[in-house]
């Protein structure tokens, strides 16, 4: 989905074209002395950039009816314990983060699971991964770390000329970055929040 972006000065004008082809051109503005101003029709209020990367959907070109096929198609799957088309009784947090720093970080959810949900994670424009555990209904732990991979040696027999077998290791270290954005999603099926 995108905003729309009108030409410089030209924000809010309209043109209306009578019957008889001629038009009249204005701004439009609302005459109804509101009590209070309503939400925008934006991008980030309709169809934010975080919904779409959590329902797979392209960022620029989803329209708000996609991520509703996409919604209906989870719920056609029986995407929560309930019954075969039904989401009651799953929970959703979907959101992003930016790395605290080296080794194990805390993270947050914005509101208490029930019970510790599934959780997912991914690293933009990282070579690496982020590694979660101790997964509470409160939050989880969370550590980025970048992988190599080297080769090591094993033994097949014993004697004057023994065999011997290469394998790949592949290890991970702890990272320092400090300024790499994290997606997150946690799941929680059979909760109420």
């Amino acid at each position: 989905m995108r905003d729309r972006l009108p030409e410089l000065g030209k924000a809010n004008r309209i043109r209306i074209t009578m019957d008889d082809g001629q038009a009249i051109e204005g701004v439009l503005s609302y005459a109804d002395n509101a009590r209070q101003e309503g939400s925008v029709y934006s991008k980030g209020n309709v169809l934010p950039d975080a919904v779409c990367v959590a329902l797979g959907l392209n960022t620029d070109t989803a329209e708000p009816k996609d991520a509703f096929e996409m919604l209906a198609a989870l719920a056609v799957s029986g995407g929560g314990s309930g019954d075969v088309g039904e989401l009651e009784d799953t929970t959703f947090e979907i959101g992003s983060f930016v790395n605290s720093g080296a080794g194990w970080n805390t993270f947050k959810f914005r509101e208490a699971f029930d019970a510790a949900p599934q959780v997912v994670c991914q690293a933009e424009d990282f070579d690496g991964i982020v590694q979660v555990k101790s997964i509470t209904a409160d939050g989880f732990l969370y550590c980025l770390r970048t992988l190599s991979t080297g080769s090591y040696y094993t033994g097949g027999s014993s004697g004057s000329t023994p065999s011997h077998s290469a394998n790949t290791l592949v290890n991970g270290s702890t990272t320092t970055a400090t300024a790499v954005k994290i997606r997150y999603m946690a799941i929680e099926y059979g909760g109420e929040r």
